[in-house]
């Protein structure tokens, strides 16, 4: 991702302006995003507002407009499924100006996939919540079919104008009729390949565009009310899909980043103390116990290791995670908020490799 750093000097924000899906539209999607996630990720619902407010930031900032969009189609390996999902790859087969000039999307989505992760492992929640509103503006673009093509304005085919005709004049005054979808969010392995294979259901919806343009202009050149309502009526169900899937892929992304960074939450806080080298494993008990709503859970580990900590019901279900994650040697203290749950004994489990399990009980009162 090195090259992806050292272009952001070198283009204007005008460009990303002009090209995007409507402002309405990119608050849509982030708005409904949060309703996607798991239950443990709930704390994104109070911070719903804020990801929908400032979902247009990335088309304002002076970040480069070519993060908002990729002509995939200037690729022919694309269409025989031979093109590089790597971009240092991509850009040995071509060069640098040519994949900047074509379009990062695909890639500025990975990258900040990755400093989301970065940021909740590192509890910066004050500094997540702007870059996921980001994430949401390239995830929503990459959704937009003329974000992926060449002929992004119809200027290839005699649609000119079309761009702005389809994603904000027409989707605006439908927008809050959608429907939303039914599904739910998924943790992607591998982010960059699933893009790719979002952005090849959405390609062929460029074309269903531009019929829909000539047949609705024929109709109605001076593109009045009788040209919108048949472009909606041929363009409903493309236009839903697209949406539907960017509001979920978006909530996917958000899963994975919070997954990879070991499914933290505002409300869990680690820190690792002076004593770099202890000399065993040790699990505290926890304090306060009894709780209401929150303790401190602390503990040492005397070498790296993979460490889970996971809060288990008086049945033995897992129904929170606190740590999931490789850590350094050291103690490391958690605070585990418990204001969700109902009152009654609950089990906290240490895991460290395949070296050390101990779990303890501790009781919440309410």
């Amino acid at each position: 991702m090195k090259y992806l750093l050292i272009i952001i000097f070198f283009s204007s924000p005008l460009f990303a302006q002009n090209m995007k899906w409507g402002w309405d539209t990119h608050r849509y999607i982030n708005e409904h995003a949060v309703d996607y996630l798991p239950s443990e990720m709930s704390f994104f619902l109070d911070h719903r507002d804020y990801l929908r407010d400032h979902a247009t930031d990335s088309d304002t900032d002076p970040l480069p407009g070519f993060y908002h969009y990729i002509d995939i189609d200037y690729y022919p390996e694309f269409f025989t499924g031979t093109l590089p999902h790597n971009i240092d790859s991509l850009i040995a087969l071509y060069n640098l100006e040519i994949v900047e000039s074509n379009g990062t999307a695909p890639w500025i989505i990975e990258q900040w996939t990755d400093s989301l992760s970065t940021l909740m492992a590192a509890g910066q929640w004050s500094d997540v919540w702007q870059i996921a509103a980001d994430l949401g503006h390239y995830v929503a673009d990459s959704h937009q079919p003329l974000h992926l093509t060449l002929n992004y304005n119809g200027q290839l085919t005699g649609n000119k104008g079309i761009h702005s005709r389809y994603e904000t004049t027409m989707i605006n005054s439908h927008l809050s009729q959608l429907p939303l979808p039914i599904t739910s969010s998924v943790y992607w392995p591998n982010v960059i390949d699933s893009v790719f294979l979002y952005i090849d259901e959405i390609y062929p919806y460029v074309d269903s565009v531009i019929v829909a343009d000539d047949l609705a202009s024929a109709q109605d050149p001076n593109f009045g009310s009788t040209y919108y309502t048949i472009l909606w009526q041929e363009l409903e169900e493309v236009t839903t899909l697209s949406i539907h899937e960017a509001i979920v892929d978006l909530a996917s992304l958000w899963r994975t980043a919070w997954e990879n960074a070991g499914r933290p939450s505002p409300d869990m806080v680690g820190i690792q103390s002076t004593d770099s080298n202890p000399e065993a494993f040790v699990l505290e008990n926890a304090y306060p116990n009894p709780f209401n709503p929150s303790t401190n859970i602390e503990f040492s580990i005397p070498k790296s290791g993979f460490v889970s900590m996971k809060i288990l019901n008086l049945i033995g279900q897992e129904v929170s995670i606190l740590v999931s994650q490789r850590l350094n040697s050291g103690t490391h203290k958690y605070m585990w908020n418990a204001s969700e749950f109902a009152s009654g004994i609950y089990f906290y489990r240490l895991e460290v490799d395949a070296e050390f399990v101990q779990t303890k009980k501790m009781i919440l009162v309410k």
